[in-house]
């Protein structure tokens, strides 16, 4: 059995059908305004997740503040204190990367040497400070003075470091400089 195909059946453009389908062109200016605008928009947001994703670390390490205080046990101080260290370091990471393309090249321009060791390895050292607090965690399974709240809490860092991790990806994400490659090539053509 041969197979079968299905046809459209063929209709005559009327009145009714404008150039409203096709998509048009826009000149330098349209272009100009619609980038700027874009421009704009990804950086209020960017301001905006910001300070909703700065909040998360400040909160949970505040958390870990009665535990760091008034524990008797010295393994919980410890991890209390690994804890908002991690936390403060998702803060700064939060808070001195730069977002925006412009931010960025002008941060790579101004300077001709290498980032600072620290500026460089802070996420990876970061990431290891929330997974050393997570297998400390793993560790209180034995201990009876230890609240099973408590090693749930020291999981918080490192799902607070995924968290603006994945933040972070996705302020980054908008890319205005391709936009600005696609403009029409000749000016007043």
């Amino acid at each position: 059995m041969s197979s079968t195909r299905l046809r459209k059946r063929f209709h005559y453009a009327s009145g009714d059908d404008s150039d409203d389908e096709l998509p048009h062109e826009l000149d330098e200016e349209e272009q100009e305004n619609l980038i700027t605008q874009l421009k704009k928009e990804d950086q209020e947001r960017n301001i905006m997740f910001r300070r909703i994703f700065m909040a998360l670390p400040l909160f949970s390490a505040l958390t870990f503040m009665p535990a760091l205080i008034a524990s008797p046990s010295g393994q919980v101080q410890l991890s209390s204190f690994l804890a908002i260290s991690s936390l403060s370091c998702t803060g700064y990471v939060l808070i001195s990367s730069p977002t925006t393309d412009e931010t960025r090249e002008k941060i790579s321009s101004t300077t001709s040497r290498p980032p600072a060791p620290l500026r460089a390895y802070i996420d990876y050292l970061n990431g290891a400070l929330s997974l050393l607090v997570g297998l400390n965690a793993l560790s209180f399974k034995d201990n009876k003075g230890v609240d099973k709240g408590f090693r749930l809490l020291c999981m918080l860092p490192s799902v607070v470091f995924l968290v603006t991790l994945i933040a972070r990806h996705t302020m980054r994400s908008v890319d205005i400089g391709g936009l600005e490659m696609l403009k029409y090539p000749y000016k007043g053509a």
